[in-house]
């Protein structure tokens, strides 16, 4: 066995003497020991915990001491392996019996520190649980000095809300009796219309059989409306195509009359010759423009309006020298027949009309050879015959 290098009990060689790694395990205990104090944090003083606290710190003292027995036993362990290492390399050239019995002492205290290793573990994985533990203890320890904290700051402000809720309270209690007052005032109500409404419904039960009744006769009227409908557009078609007959036969009769009425003036007055639809009558008598047109007024009638070739040709036919209802009295050189109109066809004779004289009225003049060239402008007051016109 080289030095340096030592086998322990399982056989396998270690690099470092017993005596260092139970240097070793002393500091890690020592520094353990010192974790394990408790401290003060945020404000809480950890010599002051509750019981709970009181109970961890009694196990914690109580593995302290163990651990502090175990530790004795391995340092004397250790000093006696030391002791034992020493004579064994001193005295290593003994006989060979000597030897194996150190081997064998060696290899006791080997299992032996081994065993206390483990026990040694053991403690300190217990110790570590202990100190989460406590620190989990402390934890809510400080907790619940917050808890007792926010507790006592609202029991200093019960008073206060205590105050408040009874005032609530009060009104409550005033509301309550108000309400009381209405809900009675409400139930009176209630029972009042309560009556009304049976009442009302009374009413309503026989409002819906006069209802019925009306609509039953409300129908058969309908029916009997629908039937006099019917007839009465029958008979207003009827009246219609009567009154249409009758406006016709109206028409006819008052044409009818018109014509009996002329003819039996005509009877009276053989001075009255038709052509086409209008009557004229031929005087006998002279008369200025203006006169002539006043007695035809007062026949009911004007001095003529020639519109036509035709017409035209009767008149110069009538072989007479008379007024007719033209004139340019308003303004010269525009002439106009006497209902207003504008003249559009004149048949005036060769060099008419010349306006010789002032001649603002015209007159058929017979005589001529061409029958529509027979018209002469003359003075208004020169006295001639004329020609009235009626139409019929």
């Amino acid at each position: 066995m080289s030095e340096g290098v030592y086998e322990n009990s399982d056989g396998f060689e270690d690099d470092e003497p017993d005596a260092m790694k139970n240097t070793d395990i002393d500091g890690q205990l020592y520094s353990n020991v010192r974790t394990f104090k408790p401290s003060s944090r945020d404000g809480v003083v950890a010599s002051e915990p509750d019981s709970s606290g009181k109970r961890s710190s009694r196990v914690a003292a109580v593995c302290l001491g163990l651990l502090c027995v175990l530790l004795a036993g391995i340092i004397g362990l250790s000093v006696y392996y030391d002791g034992v290492s020493k004579s064994f390399i001193a005295y290593k050239t003994n006989s060979s019996a000597e030897i194996e019995q150190l081997q064998t002492s060696y290899n006791n205290l080997t299992k032996e520190r081994y065993q206390m290793q483990t026990s040694y573990n053991t403690l300190t994985k217990e110790r570590d649980q202990l100190q989460t533990s406590y620190n989990t203890l402390t934890k809510e320890r400080y907790q619940r000095q917050t808890s007792y904290n926010t507790m006592t700051k609202e029991r200093a402000n019960l008073p206060t809300s205590y105050n408040i809720l009874t005032e609530e309270r009060d009104q409550l209690q005033t509301s309550y009796k108000t309400m009381t007052k209405e809900r009675d005032q409400l139930q009176t109500s209630y029972n009042t219309m309560t009556k009304e409404r049976a009442n009302l419904q009374t009413s309503y039960n026989n409002l819906t059989e006069e209802r019925d009744q009306l609509q039953t006769s409300y129908n058969t009227m309908t029916k009997e409306r629908d039937q006099l409908q019917t007839s009465y557009n029958t008979l207003t078609k009827e009246r219609d195509r009567l009154q249409t007959s009758y406006n016709t036969m109206t028409k006819e009769r008052d044409q009818l009359q018109t014509e009996r009425d002329f003819l039996n003036w005509r009877l009276t007055n053989l001075s009255w010759q038709k052509f086409e639809s209008s009557w004229y009558f031929l005087s006998i008598e002279t008369k200025t423009w203006k006169e002539s047109r006043e007695d035809c007024l007062e026949r009911g009638a004007d001095l003529v309006i020639i519109n036509s070739r035709e017409e035209q040709t009767f008149l110069f036919n009538l072989q007479m020298r008379a007024w007719i209802g033209l004139n340019d009295s308003v303004t010269e050189g525009t002439w106009k027949w006497v209902d207003g109109t504008p003249l559009t066809t004149g048949y005036w004779r060769a060099g008419q009309p010349d306006d010789s004289g002032q001649e603002d009225c015209a007159e058929i003049y017979y005589g001529q050879d061409d029958p529509v060239k027979t018209w002469n402008d003359d003075k208004c007051g020169t006295n001639h015959n004329w020609i009235c016109e009626k139409v019929v």
